[in-house]
């Protein structure tokens, strides 16, 4: 079985989620949209969604309504439809999960509580834990018309299933090695909202085993 891992941004890496698919013996397959750290500039080129068993779609810096990444949004957006009519299950993180919610006839916007840090969610099912799980997002959201609305936050929905699509804003993947990496190009959102970059990493070590069962039991419901 192939996963393919789309990443946006030159910092983004698997994280647990790439550990929960190995374990499951999926080979990944990297798509890079976004090669200079900081850098809009992407590619508008997408591989054919039907080589892959699933597709994973990783978060970024940059928010799906910027003109500076609307060379790569459109096309990605047409990407993910395309793979949704060929049932190919879809899982957005993050960012992952605001261009699903777009694909699919939703909205995205600025949310008046962006959240960076560990927080629990209101999940409505059983399906999504409350976590806690990392979030780090200044967008939020809406579910999309015919979706069904899995979890909240203050800060807007946090998940959403529709048909073989799986959007959720918080990140499972996320471990120190992750959280490190956003570290490298995106510091200056972490100072923006005040949040202890230390802090975040001890959590990130404390949570480890935890997140790492979180986890491997959403994917392994998603999946199965």
């Amino acid at each position: 079985m192939r996963a393919l891992h789309l990443h946006h941004d030159a910092n983004s890496t698997a994280g647990l989620i790439g550990d929960v698919l190995a374990d499951r013996e999926y080979e990944a397959v990297t798509h890079q949209v976004c090669e200079i750290a900081g850098s809009p500039v992407g590619s508008s080129e997408f591989p054919d969604p039907q080589l892959f068993d699933l597709i994973v779609v990783f978060g970024s810096r940059w928010s799906v309504y910027e003109e500076d990444v609307s060379h790569w949004v459109v096309p990605e957006l047409e990407f993910l439809r395309s793979a949704d009519s060929f049932g190919i299950p879809v899982l957005g993180l993050c960012f992952g999960a605001q261009m699903l919610s777009v694909a699919h006839g939703g909205l995205v916007a600025a949310t008046d509580q962006p959240e960076i840090g560990w927080h629990r969610v209101q999940s409505h099912v059983p399906d999504i834990e409350p976590g806690p799980w990392l979030q780090w997002h200044f967008d939020a959201f809406t579910v999309p018309e015919g979706a069904t609305h899995l979890a909240d936050s203050p800060a807007g929905p946090q998940a959403f299933r529709l048909r073989r699509n799986l959007g959720l804003q918080f990140h499972p993947e996320a471990d120190r090695g992750v959280i490190e990496s956003w570290f490298e190009d995106d510091i200056d959102q972490i100072e923006a909202l005040g949040a202890d970059p230390e802090a975040l990493l001890a959590e990130a070590d404390r949570q480890h085993a935890a997140s790492r069962s979180r986890a491997g039991r959403l994917v392994s419901t998603f999946l199965d």
